[in-house]
């Protein structure tokens, strides 16, 4: 993130300009860029847990799209009925969970940064601009930086979404249903840009599974209003948190009564458009994420605990995560509970995670805090946005290309999504050295504050 504060007079001073020049042409050394994503030390500027989150969390993204494109080529269509019957199975179908944690992540990382930021007494000396114009142009600044740091590979996925899925469209043997790129990215690729693709229908969606980005990008301007206004006013920002939070909750159980809705583990994601990708009914973990970033702001990632409160806290919290993973399992709920369990599970999981974060972040965390921040996961964590992007278009592009329909078993499964995860990371690699990474390296000498990051 950055703020768009004017710049002080020793940066602009005629003596940085060969320095900037020569960090602007090692934005683009591969063997830089190769180094800081391969780097297993990380800044004081993020939380090491959150690696864990976001790395493991691809991987549940990973092997539920793989098992839902899949089944939509299956020679042996009931090898789903009876996989949904076992007990594990609930780890696929309720992957969704997966989402959550990462607008947790999303809403959390944002709040903390943009307190520490502010909070740097050297920052605040060198602003030059103040008040309500000094505010308008910290959020344009915050805005524009993100766009810029998403939207270019962005834009090159999209192109190679609709190319690729052109070739396969004319050349396959096999379409799947879900796979309307070759015609939709063409037309509609704007509203990806715009991210405002989650407020169409989905046969006329560009890349649909970028319907998570869209959401996030929107919780992010939404957030960084939030964030200005708590700088100066934490009351006001604590109120309008609350009121959105409770908002969502309401508004979701009243679309699940009215629609008639039921969650079950056969169809995780039914009413789609309506329930499932709605920033409406999404915000929640979001929002839990921002409050849970101030907090570990607030006690600068230090507090102590009880060893009975420790204890009740990972014992609440893993009993909640368990139950909302496999508590579908054989259970039909009436309107009013699929009401409740619809409008606050998303929640409830962001909030268990939010005890996992702080427990760890703190030192409370044990072999999950060891787990969660492995040095050795950091670099797949650096490459998660390029492999969001590419893995469902990897899977269906294979599928598409293989041109027939597939056996399923388990260790078929097993293999595909360990294929599948490798290739994604792989060309994630690529995508990030080449576009991504010489991005954020760009944004980066242009933030206003970099001598004291």
């Amino acid at each position: 993130m950055t703020l768009l504060i004017a710049y002080s007079e020793d940066v602009q001073n005629s003596n940085t300009t060969p320095k900037l020049w020569s960090e602007t042409l090692m934005s683009f050394s591969l063997l830089v860029n190769i180094s800081k994503i391969f780097s297993l030390h990380v800044g004081t500027d993020t939380l090491a847990p959150i690696h864990g989150l976001r790395f493991y969390s691809m991987l549940w993204v990973i092997l539920g799209h793989v098992c839902l494109n899949t089944n939509e080529v299956s020679e042996n269509k009931t090898f789903r009925n009876v996989a949904e019957g076992k007990f594990l199975y609930q780890i696929i179908g309720n992957s969704i969970y997966s989402v959550d944690t990462f607008f947790f992540m999303s809403g959390c990382l944002v709040t903390f940064l943009y307190y520490r930021t502010i909070k740097n007494k050297k920052m605040q000396e060198k602003r030059v601009i103040k008040g309500c114009q000094g505010q308008v142009l910290q959020f344009l600044g915050m805005i524009s930086y993100r766009y810029f740091r998403l939207t270019p590979v962005y834009l090159l996925m999209i192109g190679l979404v609709q190319v690729s899925m052109k070739w396969c469209h004319d050349h396959s043997m096999i379409e799947l249903p879900a796979a309307l790129d070759y015609k939709n990215c063409e037309k509609f690729w704007w509203r990806n840009a715009l991210y405002i693709n989650v407020y169409f229908d989905v046969p006329d969606r560009c890349m649909s599974w970028s319907w998570y980005l869209a959401n996030d990008t929107q919780f992010y301007i939404l957030g960084s209003i939030i964030l200005i206004i708590g700088a100066n006013f934490l009351p006001l920002a604590t109120l309008i948190v609350t009121f959105f939070l409770i908002a969502s909750w309401v508004t979701t159980a009243l679309i699940t009564l009215h629609i008639r809705h039921v969650p079950s583990i056969q169809d995780p994601m039914a009413r789609f458009d309506i329930l499932y990708d709605k920033p409406w009914t999404r915000i929640g973990p979001y929002l839990i994420g921002m409050a849970t970033g101030w907090y570990l702001f607030r006690v600068n990632c230090k507090t102590n605990m009880k060893k009975a409160v420790v204890v009740f806290g990972w014992s609440l919290c893993l009993t909640i995560m368990i139950c909302l993973v496999f508590g579908l399992r054989k259970n039909t709920f009436g309107p009013v509970l699929s009401a409740m369990y619809t409008s606050l599970s998303h929640s409830a999981w962001a909030i268990c995670l939010a005890w996992i974060l702080i427990a760890c972040v703190t030192g409370h965390g044990g072999a999950a805090n060891y787990i969660l921040s492995w040095k050795y996961i950091y670099p797949f964590s650096r490459l998660t946005y390029c492999a969001y992007l590419v893995h469902t278009w990897l899977i269906r592009f294979l599928i598409l290309l293989g041109g027939r329909s597939l056996h399923l078993s388990y260790s078929f499964l097993t293999v595909l999504f360990f294929g599948y995860a490798v290739m994604s990371y792989v060309i994630s690699l690529f995508l990030s050295l080449l576009f991504e990474a010489p991005m954020v390296s760009l944004l980066r000498i242009t933030h206003p504050f970099r001598k004291w990051n």
